[in-house]
Protein backbone atom coordinates (compact mmCIF):
# COMPACT_ATOMS: atom_id res chain seq x y z
CA UNK A 1 0.00 0.00 0.00
CA UNK A 2 1.48 3.40 -1.13
CA UNK A 3 1.30 6.26 1.19
CA UNK A 4 0.71 10.05 -0.20
CA UNK A 5 3.36 12.96 0.63
CA UNK A 6 1.11 14.17 3.54
CA UNK A 7 0.41 10.71 5.24
CA UNK A 8 4.42 9.92 5.00
CA UNK A 9 4.95 13.50 6.76
CA UNK A 10 2.29 12.78 9.30
CA UNK A 11 4.18 9.26 10.32
CA UNK A 12 7.35 10.61 10.22
CA UNK A 13 6.48 13.53 12.46
CA UNK A 14 4.59 10.98 15.06
CA UNK A 15 7.74 9.07 15.55
CA UNK A 16 10.96 10.04 13.98
CA UNK A 17 12.70 9.70 10.76
CA UNK A 18 14.78 6.38 11.92
CA UNK A 19 11.91 4.77 13.30
CA UNK A 20 9.60 4.96 10.21
CA UNK A 21 12.77 4.01 7.74
CA UNK A 22 12.91 0.73 10.78
CA UNK A 23 9.60 -0.09 10.06
CA UNK A 24 9.72 0.19 6.70
CA UNK A 25 12.47 -1.57 6.02
CA UNK A 26 11.06 -4.58 8.43
CA UNK A 27 7.98 -4.48 5.83
CA UNK A 28 10.22 -4.51 2.96
CA UNK A 29 11.92 -7.61 5.11
CA UNK A 30 15.70 -5.56 4.55
CA UNK A 31 16.08 -6.15 8.47
CA UNK A 32 17.60 -8.41 10.31
CA UNK A 33 14.82 -10.52 11.78
CA UNK A 34 15.86 -11.72 15.56
CA UNK A 35 13.96 -12.79 18.74
CA UNK A 36 16.02 -9.98 20.27
CA UNK A 37 15.88 -6.68 18.76
CA UNK A 38 19.35 -5.18 18.20
CA UNK A 39 20.43 -1.93 19.75
CA UNK A 40 20.34 0.41 17.10
CA UNK A 41 16.88 -1.00 16.79
CA UNK A 42 16.72 -0.03 20.53
CA UNK A 43 17.60 3.05 20.28
CA UNK A 44 15.43 4.06 17.22
CA UNK A 45 12.10 3.14 18.75
CA UNK A 46 13.51 4.71 21.86
CA UNK A 47 13.79 7.71 20.43
CA UNK A 48 10.28 7.61 18.52
CA UNK A 49 8.95 7.25 22.02
CA UNK A 50 10.13 10.29 23.14
CA UNK A 51 10.08 11.84 20.16
CA UNK A 52 5.96 10.90 20.23
CA UNK A 53 5.73 12.49 23.76
CA UNK A 54 7.77 15.55 22.93
CA UNK A 55 4.93 16.08 19.90
CA UNK A 56 2.30 15.67 22.82
CA UNK A 57 4.07 17.95 25.01
CA UNK A 58 4.27 21.04 22.19
CA UNK A 59 0.87 20.22 20.87
CA UNK A 60 -0.25 20.61 24.74
CA UNK A 61 1.66 23.83 24.94
CA UNK A 62 0.36 24.98 21.91
CA UNK A 63 -2.97 24.53 22.68
CA UNK A 64 -2.05 26.03 26.22
CA UNK A 65 -0.71 29.23 25.00
CA UNK A 66 -3.52 29.59 22.31
CA UNK A 67 -6.05 29.54 25.38
CA UNK A 68 -4.22 32.17 27.36
CA UNK A 69 -3.95 34.52 24.52
CA UNK A 70 -7.80 33.03 23.65
CA UNK A 71 -8.93 34.00 27.63
CA UNK A 72 -6.77 37.20 26.77
CA UNK A 73 -8.63 38.68 23.47
CA UNK A 74 -11.76 37.57 25.18
CA UNK A 75 -11.11 39.54 28.53
CA UNK A 76 -10.20 42.49 26.24
CA UNK A 77 -13.26 42.41 23.96
CA UNK A 78 -15.18 41.92 26.70
CA UNK A 79 -13.23 45.03 28.29
CA UNK A 80 -14.17 46.51 25.60
CA UNK A 81 -17.95 45.82 24.90
CA UNK A 82 -18.07 46.79 28.66
CA UNK A 83 -16.76 49.77 28.30
CA UNK A 84 -19.63 50.64 25.28
CA UNK A 85 -22.12 49.51 27.07
CA UNK A 86 -21.09 51.87 29.98
CA UNK A 87 -20.33 54.86 27.76
CA UNK A 88 -24.30 54.10 26.03
CA UNK A 89 -25.55 53.86 29.63
CA UNK A 90 -24.40 56.97 30.64
CA UNK A 91 -25.72 58.76 27.05
CA UNK A 92 -28.68 57.20 27.86
CA UNK A 93 -28.65 58.48 31.56
CA UNK A 94 -27.77 61.62 30.43
CA UNK A 95 -30.84 61.78 27.85
CA UNK A 96 -33.54 60.66 30.13
CA UNK A 97 -31.68 62.91 32.93
CA UNK A 98 -31.66 65.99 30.10
CA UNK A 99 -35.26 65.01 29.30
CA UNK A 100 -36.37 64.26 32.82
CA UNK A 101 -35.26 67.87 33.57
CA UNK A 102 -37.31 69.55 30.45
CA UNK A 103 -40.20 67.72 31.47
CA UNK A 104 -39.94 68.92 34.75
CA UNK A 105 -39.61 72.39 33.67
CA UNK A 106 -42.45 72.40 31.37
CA UNK A 107 -44.44 71.27 34.71
CA UNK A 108 -43.06 73.55 36.70
CA UNK A 109 -44.30 76.08 33.95
CA UNK A 110 -47.68 74.56 34.14
CA UNK A 111 -48.13 73.09 37.33
CA UNK A 112 -47.63 72.71 41.27
CA UNK A 113 -46.63 69.24 42.27
CA UNK A 114 -44.28 69.56 45.09
CA UNK A 115 -44.51 72.39 48.16
CA UNK A 116 -42.29 70.93 50.64
CA UNK A 117 -41.89 68.24 53.07
CA UNK A 118 -45.34 66.93 55.34
CA UNK A 119 -47.39 69.11 52.75
CA UNK A 120 -47.26 67.46 49.16
CA UNK A 121 -48.94 64.27 49.25
CA UNK A 122 -52.22 65.48 47.44
CA UNK A 123 -51.09 67.67 45.27
CA UNK A 124 -51.87 65.50 42.30
CA UNK A 125 -55.36 65.14 43.01
CA UNK A 126 -56.73 67.71 40.97
CA UNK A 127 -60.16 66.99 40.53
CA UNK A 128 -63.04 69.52 42.49
CA UNK A 129 -66.82 68.82 43.24
CA UNK A 130 -68.28 70.93 41.43
CA UNK A 131 -71.84 70.93 42.91
CA UNK A 132 -70.29 72.11 46.24
CA UNK A 133 -68.51 75.29 44.43
CA UNK A 134 -71.85 75.95 42.18
CA UNK A 135 -73.55 75.41 46.00
CA UNK A 136 -71.28 78.14 47.91
CA UNK A 137 -71.15 80.16 44.48
CA UNK A 138 -67.56 79.88 44.41
CA UNK A 139 -65.36 80.48 41.44
CA UNK A 140 -63.78 77.69 39.64
CA UNK A 141 -60.54 76.89 38.13
CA UNK A 142 -59.30 74.83 35.69
CA UNK A 143 -56.50 74.43 37.10
CA UNK A 144 -53.27 75.96 39.91
CA UNK A 145 -52.40 77.96 36.59
CA UNK A 146 -55.40 79.05 35.92
CA UNK A 147 -55.58 79.84 39.66
CA UNK A 148 -52.51 82.10 39.49
CA UNK A 149 -53.50 84.12 36.62
CA UNK A 150 -56.57 85.12 38.17
CA UNK A 151 -54.69 86.17 41.48
CA UNK A 152 -52.38 88.07 39.22
CA UNK A 153 -49.30 86.38 39.83
CA UNK A 154 -47.07 83.85 38.30
CA UNK A 155 -47.24 80.02 38.64
CA UNK A 156 -43.60 80.60 40.22
CA UNK A 157 -44.42 83.33 42.79
CA UNK A 158 -47.43 81.43 43.86
CA UNK A 159 -45.09 78.37 44.59
CA UNK A 160 -42.48 80.55 46.62
CA UNK A 161 -45.31 82.06 48.88
CA UNK A 162 -46.86 78.50 49.50
CA UNK A 163 -43.76 76.58 50.19
CA UNK A 164 -43.52 74.79 53.28
CA UNK A 165 -39.46 74.98 54.63
CA UNK A 166 -38.12 73.43 57.75
CA UNK A 167 -34.91 75.89 57.45
CA UNK A 168 -35.18 79.36 55.59
CA UNK A 169 -33.52 82.28 55.03
CA UNK A 170 -36.48 84.50 54.21
CA UNK A 171 -40.25 85.35 56.10
CA UNK A 172 -43.05 86.13 54.63
CA UNK A 173 -44.31 87.67 57.50
CA UNK A 174 -43.05 90.28 60.23
CA UNK A 175 -43.48 89.46 63.64
CA UNK A 176 -44.28 92.05 66.41
CA UNK A 177 -46.02 92.48 70.15
CA UNK A 178 -49.24 94.70 70.61
CA UNK A 179 -50.70 95.49 74.30
CA UNK A 180 -53.83 93.72 75.18
CA UNK A 181 -56.32 95.97 76.59
CA UNK A 182 -56.67 93.56 79.92
CA UNK A 183 -52.72 93.13 80.20
CA UNK A 184 -49.86 91.17 78.64
CA UNK A 185 -49.22 91.33 74.95
CA UNK A 186 -50.41 89.79 71.62
CA UNK A 187 -48.12 88.20 69.19
CA UNK A 188 -49.13 89.89 65.48
CA UNK A 189 -47.66 88.29 62.03
CA UNK A 190 -48.01 90.91 59.34
CA UNK A 191 -47.69 89.05 56.01
CA UNK A 192 -45.52 91.12 53.96
CA UNK A 193 -46.78 92.93 50.64
CA UNK A 194 -46.82 89.85 47.85
CA UNK A 195 -48.88 86.95 50.63
CA UNK A 196 -50.86 89.69 51.38
CA UNK A 197 -52.03 90.66 48.71
CA UNK A 198 -52.53 86.96 47.76
CA UNK A 199 -54.68 86.53 51.15
CA UNK A 200 -56.95 89.83 50.12
CA UNK A 201 -57.60 88.37 46.64
CA UNK A 202 -58.14 85.17 48.44
CA UNK A 203 -60.69 86.81 51.09
CA UNK A 204 -62.66 89.09 48.40
CA UNK A 205 -62.81 85.98 45.82
CA UNK A 206 -63.58 82.82 48.07
CA UNK A 207 -64.17 83.41 51.33
CA UNK A 208 -66.41 86.51 51.38
CA UNK A 209 -68.75 84.40 48.87
CA UNK A 210 -69.44 81.75 51.32
CA UNK A 211 -72.33 83.30 53.87
CA UNK A 212 -71.80 83.67 57.39
CA UNK A 213 -73.62 82.53 60.63
CA UNK A 214 -76.84 85.02 61.29
CA UNK A 215 -74.89 85.00 64.91
CA UNK A 216 -71.27 85.91 63.76
CA UNK A 217 -70.37 89.80 63.50
CA UNK A 218 -66.66 89.81 63.93
CA UNK A 219 -64.94 90.89 60.56
CA UNK A 220 -68.27 90.15 58.49
CA UNK A 221 -69.04 93.12 55.88
CA UNK A 222 -71.45 95.55 57.11
CA UNK A 223 -71.16 94.15 60.80
CA UNK A 224 -69.39 95.44 63.51
CA UNK A 225 -69.03 95.57 67.60
CA UNK A 226 -71.95 97.76 67.88
CA UNK A 227 -73.96 94.69 66.11
CA UNK A 228 -72.91 92.45 68.27
CA UNK A 229 -74.13 94.68 71.37
CA UNK A 230 -77.45 95.47 69.85
CA UNK A 231 -79.27 92.05 70.29
CA UNK A 232 -78.31 92.31 73.90
CA UNK A 233 -79.84 95.66 74.67
CA UNK A 234 -81.42 95.71 78.34
CA UNK A 235 -81.37 92.52 78.82
CA UNK A 236 -81.57 90.81 82.60
CA UNK A 237 -78.51 88.74 81.97
CA UNK A 238 -75.59 88.91 80.02
CA UNK A 239 -72.97 86.10 79.32
CA UNK A 240 -69.54 87.11 78.05
CA UNK A 241 -67.47 83.81 77.39
CA UNK A 242 -63.86 84.35 75.63
CA UNK A 243 -61.91 81.57 73.33
CA UNK A 244 -58.10 81.30 74.58
CA UNK A 245 -55.34 81.34 71.85
CA UNK A 246 -58.29 81.57 68.99
CA UNK A 247 -56.24 82.10 65.52
CA UNK A 248 -53.01 79.77 66.62
CA UNK A 249 -55.16 76.64 67.84
CA UNK A 250 -56.69 76.67 64.35
CA UNK A 251 -54.28 74.46 62.04
CA UNK A 252 -52.99 73.79 59.05
CA UNK A 253 -55.11 70.58 58.68
CA UNK A 254 -58.68 72.13 59.49
CA UNK A 255 -57.51 74.61 56.77
CA UNK A 256 -57.14 72.50 54.40
CA UNK A 257 -60.19 70.87 55.25
CA UNK A 258 -62.32 74.09 55.10
CA UNK A 259 -61.66 74.58 51.47
CA UNK A 260 -62.03 70.63 50.71
CA UNK A 261 -65.68 70.93 52.19
CA UNK A 262 -66.37 73.80 50.11
CA UNK A 263 -65.36 71.62 46.92
CA UNK A 264 -61.98 72.70 46.11
CA UNK A 265 -59.51 69.79 44.82
CA UNK A 266 -56.57 68.82 47.34
CA UNK A 267 -54.11 70.28 45.56
CA UNK A 268 -56.22 73.49 45.77
CA UNK A 269 -57.33 73.12 49.33
CA UNK A 270 -53.34 72.56 49.68
CA UNK A 271 -52.30 75.96 47.80
CA UNK A 272 -55.18 77.93 49.90
CA UNK A 273 -54.34 76.51 53.44
CA UNK A 274 -50.64 77.55 52.87
CA UNK A 275 -51.47 81.06 51.82
CA UNK A 276 -53.38 81.11 54.55
CA UNK A 277 -51.18 79.85 57.75
CA UNK A 278 -47.62 79.97 59.23
CA UNK A 279 -45.38 78.11 60.71
CA UNK A 280 -44.11 78.45 64.31
CA UNK A 281 -40.58 79.58 63.52
CA UNK A 282 -37.30 80.37 65.35
CA UNK A 283 -35.68 82.96 64.56
CA UNK A 284 -31.61 81.67 64.41
CA UNK A 285 -28.19 83.00 63.57
CA UNK A 286 -25.33 80.97 62.01
CA UNK A 287 -22.20 82.50 60.78
CA UNK A 288 -23.81 86.06 60.21
CA UNK A 289 -26.49 84.31 58.34
CA UNK A 290 -30.24 84.46 59.57
CA UNK A 291 -32.20 81.18 59.52
CA UNK A 292 -36.10 81.03 60.17
CA UNK A 293 -36.39 77.27 61.99
CA UNK A 294 -39.38 75.58 62.48
CA UNK A 295 -40.44 75.07 66.01
CA UNK A 296 -44.13 74.10 65.84
CA UNK A 297 -47.34 73.39 63.25
CA UNK A 298 -48.83 76.22 60.88
CA UNK A 299 -51.42 77.70 62.17
CA UNK A 300 -53.51 80.55 61.57
CA UNK A 301 -51.53 83.96 61.95
CA UNK A 302 -53.33 86.95 63.70
CA UNK A 303 -52.39 89.85 61.56
CA UNK A 304 -53.55 88.30 58.11
CA UNK A 305 -56.53 89.81 56.05
CA UNK A 306 -58.03 86.26 55.97
CA UNK A 307 -57.62 84.85 59.48
CA UNK A 308 -61.27 86.28 60.60
CA UNK A 309 -62.95 84.95 57.49
CA UNK A 310 -61.45 81.42 57.89
CA UNK A 311 -62.37 81.38 61.59
CA UNK A 312 -65.99 82.56 60.73
CA UNK A 313 -66.45 79.19 58.28
CA UNK A 314 -64.53 76.89 60.69
CA UNK A 315 -66.80 77.92 63.35
CA UNK A 316 -70.04 77.44 61.89
CA UNK A 317 -70.64 74.38 63.28
CA UNK A 318 -69.98 75.46 66.86
CA UNK A 319 -72.79 78.22 65.97
CA UNK A 320 -75.08 76.63 64.85
CA UNK A 321 -74.39 74.47 67.92
CA UNK A 322 -74.51 77.09 70.85
CA UNK A 323 -77.35 79.01 69.13
CA UNK A 324 -79.38 75.93 69.44
CA UNK A 325 -78.40 75.18 73.26
CA UNK A 326 -78.88 79.08 73.92
CA UNK A 327 -82.52 78.85 71.98
CA UNK A 328 -83.33 75.74 74.21
CA UNK A 329 -82.60 77.44 77.48
CA UNK A 330 -83.89 80.92 76.43
CA UNK A 331 -80.92 83.06 75.11
CA UNK A 332 -80.19 84.77 72.43
CA UNK A 333 -76.14 84.09 71.29
CA UNK A 334 -73.35 86.15 68.59
CA UNK A 335 -70.33 86.11 68.54
CA UNK A 336 -67.44 88.65 67.54
CA UNK A 337 -63.94 86.29 67.02
CA UNK A 338 -63.13 84.54 70.26
CA UNK A 339 -65.70 86.97 72.62
CA UNK A 340 -68.91 84.99 73.14
CA UNK A 341 -71.75 86.87 74.49
CA UNK A 342 -75.46 84.87 75.94
CA UNK A 343 -78.04 86.94 77.29
CA UNK A 344 -82.15 86.39 78.52
CA UNK A 345 -84.90 88.37 79.40
CA UNK A 346 -84.93 86.50 82.94
CA UNK A 347 -82.42 85.64 85.56
CA UNK A 348 -82.79 82.11 85.81
CA UNK A 349 -79.30 80.40 87.83
CA UNK A 350 -80.41 76.59 86.54
CA UNK A 351 -80.70 77.68 82.69
CA UNK A 352 -77.58 79.87 83.25
CA UNK A 353 -75.58 76.93 84.97
CA UNK A 354 -77.29 74.53 82.30
CA UNK A 355 -76.28 76.96 79.36
CA UNK A 356 -72.46 77.30 80.72
CA UNK A 357 -72.47 73.48 81.06
CA UNK A 358 -73.19 72.67 77.38
CA UNK A 359 -71.61 75.64 75.90
CA UNK A 360 -67.97 74.44 77.74
CA UNK A 361 -68.78 71.04 76.33
CA UNK A 362 -69.49 72.10 72.62
CA UNK A 363 -66.53 74.32 72.40
CA UNK A 364 -64.20 71.78 73.58
CA UNK A 365 -65.61 69.21 71.43
CA UNK A 366 -64.75 72.00 68.49
CA UNK A 367 -61.39 71.60 69.74
CA UNK A 368 -61.23 75.27 71.64
CA UNK A 369 -60.86 76.46 74.93
CA UNK A 370 -62.34 78.50 77.02
CA UNK A 371 -61.03 81.37 79.01
CA UNK A 372 -62.35 80.73 82.44
CA UNK A 373 -61.18 83.63 83.71
CA UNK A 374 -62.86 86.00 81.17
CA UNK A 375 -65.97 84.27 82.09
CA UNK A 376 -68.03 87.22 83.26
CA UNK A 377 -72.04 86.68 84.21
CA UNK A 378 -73.64 90.20 84.88
CA UNK A 379 -76.73 90.35 86.53
CA UNK A 380 -79.58 92.68 87.15
CA UNK A 381 -78.55 95.82 88.79
CA UNK A 382 -74.37 95.32 87.27
CA UNK A 383 -73.13 97.46 84.26
CA UNK A 384 -73.38 95.33 81.79
CA UNK A 385 -70.33 95.36 78.76
CA UNK A 386 -70.99 93.37 75.57
CA UNK A 387 -67.54 93.83 73.30
CA UNK A 388 -66.84 97.65 75.24
CA UNK A 389 -70.14 98.74 74.53
CA UNK A 390 -72.36 99.27 77.67
CA UNK A 391 -75.66 97.63 76.69
CA UNK A 392 -77.46 98.20 80.05
CA UNK A 393 -80.69 100.38 78.05
CA UNK A 394 -79.02 101.70 75.13
CA UNK A 395 -75.44 101.39 73.21
CA UNK A 396 -73.10 103.34 74.93
CA UNK A 397 -69.78 104.22 76.19
CA UNK A 398 -68.31 103.52 79.68
CA UNK A 399 -68.49 107.15 81.81
CA UNK A 400 -65.83 106.64 83.73
CA UNK A 401 -63.31 105.85 80.98
CA UNK A 402 -65.29 108.97 78.84
CA UNK A 403 -63.95 111.12 81.37
CA UNK A 404 -60.56 109.72 81.78
CA UNK A 405 -60.60 110.25 77.86
CA UNK A 406 -61.59 114.04 77.96
CA UNK A 407 -58.93 114.23 81.16
CA UNK A 408 -56.23 113.35 78.61
CA UNK A 409 -57.56 115.60 75.59
CA UNK A 410 -57.12 118.48 77.87
CA UNK A 411 -53.57 117.45 78.71
CA UNK A 412 -52.56 116.97 75.53
CA UNK A 413 -53.99 120.86 75.09
CA UNK A 414 -52.17 122.37 77.46
CA UNK A 415 -48.86 120.45 77.32
CA UNK A 416 -48.50 118.61 73.94
CA UNK A 417 -48.63 114.82 73.01
CA UNK A 418 -44.96 113.90 74.80
CA UNK A 419 -45.23 111.63 77.66
CA UNK A 420 -49.13 111.21 77.49
CA UNK A 421 -50.37 107.44 77.36
CA UNK A 422 -54.02 106.01 76.61
CA UNK A 423 -54.52 102.44 77.12
CA UNK A 424 -51.66 100.02 76.75
CA UNK A 425 -49.94 101.27 73.61
CA UNK A 426 -46.97 102.92 73.21
CA UNK A 427 -48.42 105.08 70.14
CA UNK A 428 -50.79 107.63 71.99
CA UNK A 429 -51.58 109.16 68.38
CA UNK A 430 -52.62 105.91 67.51
CA UNK A 431 -54.83 104.87 70.69
CA UNK A 432 -56.52 108.19 70.99
CA UNK A 433 -57.70 108.07 67.14
CA UNK A 434 -59.14 104.45 67.61
CA UNK A 435 -60.61 105.38 70.81
CA UNK A 436 -62.33 108.16 69.28
CA UNK A 437 -63.35 106.07 66.38
CA UNK A 438 -65.29 103.78 68.94
CA UNK A 439 -67.08 106.21 70.21
CA UNK A 440 -68.30 107.58 67.13
CA UNK A 441 -69.52 104.12 66.21
CA UNK A 442 -71.38 104.05 69.57
CA UNK A 443 -72.74 107.38 69.80
CA UNK A 444 -71.89 109.53 66.49
CA UNK A 445 -72.49 113.05 68.67
CA UNK A 446 -69.76 112.51 71.42
CA UNK A 447 -67.48 110.87 68.76
CA UNK A 448 -67.22 113.65 65.92
CA UNK A 449 -66.94 116.43 68.88
CA UNK A 450 -63.62 114.24 69.71
CA UNK A 451 -62.63 113.93 66.09
CA UNK A 452 -62.89 117.68 65.33
CA UNK A 453 -60.99 118.04 68.84
CA UNK A 454 -58.27 115.80 68.30
CA UNK A 455 -57.76 116.82 64.64
CA UNK A 456 -57.15 120.46 66.31
CA UNK A 457 -54.32 118.79 68.27
CA UNK A 458 -52.91 116.92 65.66
CA UNK A 459 -52.46 119.88 63.75
CA UNK A 460 -51.26 122.08 66.79
CA UNK A 461 -48.84 119.95 67.95
CA UNK A 462 -47.74 117.51 65.30
CA UNK A 463 -48.16 117.64 61.81
CA UNK A 464 -47.02 120.58 59.44
CA UNK A 465 -46.97 118.29 55.93
CA UNK A 466 -50.05 116.32 56.13
CA UNK A 467 -52.93 117.76 57.17
CA UNK A 468 -54.80 115.79 60.61
CA UNK A 469 -57.87 114.68 58.45
CA UNK A 470 -55.49 112.45 56.41
CA UNK A 471 -53.99 111.29 59.64
CA UNK A 472 -57.31 110.73 60.52
CA UNK A 473 -58.42 109.08 57.94
CA UNK A 474 -55.72 106.31 57.63
CA UNK A 475 -56.33 105.35 61.72
CA UNK A 476 -59.84 104.82 59.96
CA UNK A 477 -59.14 102.49 57.08
CA UNK A 478 -56.95 100.51 59.86
CA UNK A 479 -59.73 100.70 62.38
CA UNK A 480 -62.47 99.38 59.63
CA UNK A 481 -60.58 96.83 57.83
CA UNK A 482 -58.47 95.25 60.24
CA UNK A 483 -55.35 94.81 57.30
CA UNK A 484 -52.82 96.96 58.60
CA UNK A 485 -51.41 95.35 61.73
CA UNK A 486 -50.80 98.15 64.90
CA UNK A 487 -47.01 99.83 64.73
CA UNK A 488 -44.37 98.11 67.06
CA UNK A 489 -42.84 100.35 69.11
CA UNK A 490 -39.45 99.77 67.08
CA UNK A 491 -40.99 100.44 63.99
CA UNK A 492 -42.61 103.98 65.62
CA UNK A 493 -41.66 106.94 64.00
CA UNK A 494 -41.91 111.09 64.95
CA UNK A 495 -42.34 113.75 64.28
CA UNK A 496 -43.84 114.41 60.35
CA UNK A 497 -42.87 110.50 58.97
CA UNK A 498 -45.54 109.06 61.51
CA UNK A 499 -48.12 108.59 58.88
CA UNK A 500 -45.30 106.41 56.91
CA UNK A 501 -45.95 103.30 59.35
CA UNK A 502 -49.36 102.55 57.86
CA UNK A 503 -47.31 101.67 54.77
CA UNK A 504 -44.94 99.48 55.92
CA UNK A 505 -45.39 95.53 54.93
Amino acid sequence: MSLTRQQLYDRIRETSKDSFVLEEMKRLGFWENSPQPTVPEILINKEAELQKELNELIEKQRKYESREQMLKEMRAAKLKASKEKQTETKRRNEEKLKQKAEAWKETQAENIVYLGEDVSKGLNFTTPDREKLQKYNLPYFENVKDLAEKMGVSLAQLRFLTFHRKVAKTTHYAQFAIPKKSGGTRQISAPKRKLKKAQKWLLENVLYKVGNHNAVHGFVPKRSIKTNAEPHLAKAVVINLDLKDFFPSIHYKRVKGLFLKLGYSEQLAIIFALLCTQAEVEKVSVDGQIYYVQTGQRFLPQGSPASPAITTLICRKMDLRLQGVAKKFGFTYTRYADDLTFSAEIIDEKNIAALLFYTNKIIESEQFTVHSEKTHVMRKGAQKKVTGIVVNEKPNIDRKRLRQFRALLHQVAQTGWAGKKWGNSDNIVNSVVGYANFVAMVNPEKGKAFQEEIKALLAKFLYQKQSAESVISQVETHEKGAEKPMPDKKEEKSGNDWWDVFEGS
